[in-house]
């Protein structure tokens, strides 16, 4: 069927990923796959009877199928707790990972506000590091500002394929080796199998270490900048 079916992706960003490098070296994989891109799409409302969609300025694009995805907010439980902002996510430390308004309570993954990711990965890294400053903060110490956005994931591509990007708050993703470097055996920002193979041994890795709390030694919390070509980006 894929033939005689027509594909859109319309996004309220400037390109089909978050991170403009990701962007700018992955965009050709939907054109590839004849996949539409309508940018810089903010969604005001649905007319689901005239079946199109419709931004704050006035911009229409017609559907006969529509699947969208709604504003990502906090659970509820942080908005009752009175501790969230408007989207129920507590304001955090982006670095220590300590509550801004609560000293004594740390926030890690789809609870805090920091810049980053809400991927699984991302919260494990957290975890590493709000653990170490949950101790220092029992034990009375200066709190590590430790944190740096780290992120690393899987994309499946198709086809027996797949992408691996990794980055952080101030660097976008890179290309280069994982995870060890100019070895890999997995490569960054490049569509192989091997890194589709890498995400099949992962769910292994999942199940059988990650949630028994195993330490991978060769997986930083922080971004490592050994084999990869840096780009580093400015915070806003």
């Amino acid at each position: 069927m894929r033939d005689q079916v027509e594909i859109t992706y319309v996004t309220p960003l400037s390109g089909a990923f978050t991170k403009p490098k990701a962007t700018d070296a992955l965009e050709h994989l939907l054109q590839e796959k004849n996949i539409h891109i309508e940018s810089d799409f903010a969604i005001e409302r649905v007319d689901n009877e005239n079946k199109k969609i419709i931004d704050y300025g006035g911009r229409e694009i017609a559907f006969d199928l529509l699947v969208t995805v709604p504003t990502n907010k906090g659970d509820e439980l942080i908005g009752r707790s009175g501790m969230g902002d408007d989207l129920n996510y507590v304001p955090t430390h982006k670095a220590t990972l300590q509550a801004k308004n609560y000293n004594n309570i740390f926030v890690l993954g789809d609870a805090s506000d920091i810049p980053a990711s809400k991927a699984g990965s991302v919260a494990h890294f957290e975890a590493e590091i709000l653990t170490g400053n949950i101790l220092h903060f029992i034990n009375k110490e200066p709190l590590k500002e430790e944190f740096d956005g780290h992120a690393n994931c899987f994309i499946e591509t198709g086809n027996g394929k797949a992408l691996l990007i990794d980055f952080n708050y101030t660097h976008e993703p890179v290309e280069g080796s994982f995870p060890f470097a100019g070895i890999g055996p997995l490569s960054l920002l490049k569509e192989n199998r091997m890194n589709h193979m890498g995400k099949l041994a992962f769910r292994w890795i999942y199940w059988n270490v990650l949630l028994k709390g195993t330490h991978i030694p060769f997986v930083s919390a922080t971004m490592s900048e050994k084999g990869r070509n840096y780009e580093e980006i400015t915070e806003h």
